[in-house]
């Protein structure tokens, strides 16, 4: 099995798993009994974590081994995730719970990524190409997507609470495969002065300032999040709209059939010059899309608006991906992307606890609107 399979494999199934935690976290949780003010908290503080754990990890992955950072962050979300089998205990739980799961998320975050990118550089050397790297990872990962979003309707219904069981055993598969089958060269650096750290940290801020498209990436990937804040509101819209929990498996579903096929016509294309064009028309769509969730009182109508955005989410995070690690070099690319990663989490951190208050409140529809403000917000910091 080749490098690009083996990434294939592993983000396969960590994807599953990853979706699997996401779309059914605020459902399950909510017909156990907890609030959406409790699930915002919950949020909020599991990306405080990320924000706070993301660049000294991205830096020790960096030093110590990104596979051993791999190993010790899959290891801790498994752990997470089979204490949210407790979340009936009260809300310390749930919280607790989304705390361990940001803790583990942020030794993962980058290495995974770095680690698997790295080796199938090296071994394609020449013929390495990020663009289709990035588009067929896209495609595995959608494709995970796709059976999660499937699926997660009848695990969340029948299992309740223990779907959370289900992605921390997928997790736990992923992390012995990466132990078993993902090599990685020996690091032989020093670990023993705290200046090591500080040197590393000076080195991805300095690849980040003078990379005009990172610096855009920046601001826009925090605006893009906002539509995702507003997430766990998107189940009661489905019903108001007259659909169920089996309709948001559908819009689920079929969002991911929309940006795997998206995604499918743009990986046979020639890698271009620069991807801020194509990031700059996803941006469009997705504001178009949002629009018409806005306005509309129909399902089909709804579906229509969200699977838009998901399409265009097959051009826009391939892309994304590509621009970051083809910009950093491969001694600081964990530490890079975890500098990357930082402010989006943590503006995503403060958002969910500034939301936390009015969330129960906000109507489906402002909240379409705001995330409509953010696209366009940011189709302006890619044209400026």
């Amino acid at each position: 099995m080749n490098s690009t399979s083996k990434s294939r494999l592993v983000l396969g199934l960590r994807g599953y798993g990853a979706m699997l935690f996401s779309i059914a976290a605020s459902p399950v949780l909510y017909n156990a009994g907890v609030s959406f003010k409790t699930i915002s908290i919950g949020y909020g503080f599991l990306y405080v974590v990320l924000a706070l754990f993301e660049i000294p990890t991205g830096i020790w992955a960096d030093l110590f081994g990104t596979k051993k950072s791999t190993i010790i962050g899959g290891l801790i979300q498994t752990f997470s995730l089979f204490l949210f089998l407790l979340s009936d205990k009260g809300p310390i739980v749930v919280i607790t719970s989304f705390v361990v799961y940001g803790i583990g998320s942020s030794f993962i975050s980058g290495a995974l990524s770095a680690l698997l990118y790295s080796n199938a550089k090296s071994e394609e050397v020449s013929a390495f190409d990020s663009n289709k790297y990035f588009s067929i990872i896209e495609k595995t990962s959608v494709a995970s997507y796709i059976l999660a979003s499937a699926s997660v309707g009848f695990l969340s219904k029948w299992l309740g609470l223990k779907s959370f069981a289900v992605a921390g055993m997928i997790y736990l598969i992923s992390v012995l495969f990466v132990l078993v089958s993902v090599h990685e060269e020996q690091v032989k650096k020093s670990h023993k002065k705290i200046s090591e750290f500080m040197a590393q940290a000076f080195s991805g801020l300095k690849y980040i300032s003078k990379n005009y498209e990172l610096k855009i990436l920046l601001p826009v990937r925090m605006l893009n999040q906002i539509e995702s804040i507003l997430g766990i509101l998107w189940l009661p819209w489905i019903k108001s709209l007259g659909g169920s929990d089996l309709w948001f498996s559908a819009l689920a579903t079929g969002s991911y059939l929309s940006r795997y096929a998206v995604n499918h016509y743009y990986s046979k294309k020639i890698k271009p010059t620069s991807f801020m064009p194509r990031i700059q028309a996803s941006l469009l769509v997705m504001g178009l899309g949002a629009s018409i969730c806005a306005v509309t009182s129909n399902v089909h109508f709804g579906l229509i608006g969200v699977w838009m955005m998901a399409g265009a989410r097959g051009v826009f995070l391939p892309a994304t991906q590509a621009i970051q690690h083809d910009s950093f070099p491969d001694d600081i690319r964990s530490t890079g992307l975890s500098m990357m990663n930082f402010s989006v989490e943590a503006m995503i951190a403060i958002s969910y606890f500034i939301s936390s208050s009015w969330i129960d409140g906000l109507s489906a529809s402002h909240a379409w609107w705001i995330s409509v403000g953010a696209f366009l917000l940011s189709v302006l910091f890619v044209v400026f």
